[in-house]
C-alpha cells in the first residue's frame, strides 16, 4: 500500500460521514413532503359513492297485518336493508342525499279463505338528504356523525296464490296484489367510523336512529286489510358501509 492509500481511505470515510446524514434527511424530507400531499389531495372537495347494508330495527313497532284489533298485532320489526349515498365532501363537512329499500324478514298472515292462500309481504322505501361532519381523521381512520331527513314509504300488499302463479300464460294488465302504501316523514342521526384500505376505498360500521312520523289513523284497503304500520316510530339501523372516494 502507497503512502497515498492512508489519505485517500480517510478522504472516503470523511465523505461517506457527511453524505449520509444528507441521505437520511432527504429521505425524511420526501415522507414528509408525501405525507403532506395525501392530506392536501383529502383535504380538496371530492365525492363520494357509497352502498351500505344492514338491518332495520323496529323495536316498538306495534304491526297489525290483520285487523285493527289489538289482540291479533304483533310487537316489533325486523328487516334487510340495503342503500345507496351520494355524498359531497368539502373540509370536515359533507352533504348529499341517499335511497333505502327493505324487506321484511317476517311472515304474517292475511284473511281471507284458506284455499286462496294469501300471504302478506312488506318493504320499505326512503329518500332522504343527509349532512355529516367528519370530526376525527386519521391516516388510515375517519369518524363522522351527521344527520339525516327525508320521506319513508311502507308498501303492504297481498297476493294469492293465483296471483303469484297464474294458471295460465295470459297477461293481464294491473297489479297482481292488493297494496297500501303510508308515507311518513322520516327524521334521523348517524355515526359511523371508516376504515381507508386502500387509497379511494374506505368500509366501516355505521349506526343510525331515526324517528318514522307516520300518519295515525290505518288505511284500510278494499279487500279490508289493513295498513301494518302507523303513528310515531323509532327506527334503529345497524349496517356497514362501502365507500369510493371520487376526486374531483
Amino acid at each position: 500500500m502507497g503512502p497515498a492509500a492512508p489519505a485517500l481511505i480517510g478522504g472516503a470515510l470523511a465523505v461517506l460521514t457527511f453524505a449520509a446524514p444528507a441521505r437520511a434527511d432527504d429521505t425524511g424530507a420526501s415522507t414528509g413532503a408525501s405525507t403532506a400531499d395525501a392530506t392536501r389531495e383529502v383535504a380538496r372537495p371530492h365525492t363520494l359513492a357509497e352502498i351500505n347494508t344492514g338491518f332495520f330495527l323496529l323495536p316498538g313497532a306495534l304491526v297489525c297485518a290483520q285487523t285493527l284489533d289489538p289482540s291479533t298485532c304483533k310487537r316489533g320489526e325486523f328487516s334487510w336493508a340495503i342503500g345507496l349515498q351520494n355524498v359531497y365532501r368539502f373540509g370536515p363537512f359533507g352533504l348529499g342525499a341517499g335511497i333505502d329499500w327493505a324487506t321484511t324478514l317476517r311472515s304474517d298472515a292475511a284473511n281471507g279463505d284458506p284455499s286462496l292462500q294469501r300471504e302478506h309481504t312488506r318493504r320499505y322505501f326512503l329518500v332522504e338528504g343527509l349532512f355529516r361532519y367528519y370530526f376525527l381523521s386519521r391516516k388510515s381512520w375517519n369518524f363522522w356523525a351527521g344527520g339525516t331527513v327525508g320521506l319513508v314509504v311502507v308498501n303492504d300488499s297481498w297476493s294469492e296464490d293465483a296471483d303469484r302463479n297464474p294458471p295460465t300464460d295470459t297477461e293481464f294488465v294491473g297489479p297482481r296484489a292488493a297494496t297500501i302504501g303510508t308515507v311518513g316523514l322520516s327524521l334521523g342521526i348517524v355515526a359511523a367510523a371508516e376504515w381507508v384500505f386502500l387509497p379511494n376505498w374506505s368500509f366501516g360500521p355505521s349506526l343510525r336512529y331515526a324517528n318514522w312520523i307516520l300518519p295515525d289513523q290505518r288505511q284500510v284497503s278494499p279487500t279490508l286489510d289493513v295498513a301494518s304500520l302507523a303513528g310515531r316510530l323509532d327506527m334503529i339501523d345497524v349496517g356497514i358501509r362501502l365507500t369510493y372516494r371520487i376526486p374531483l
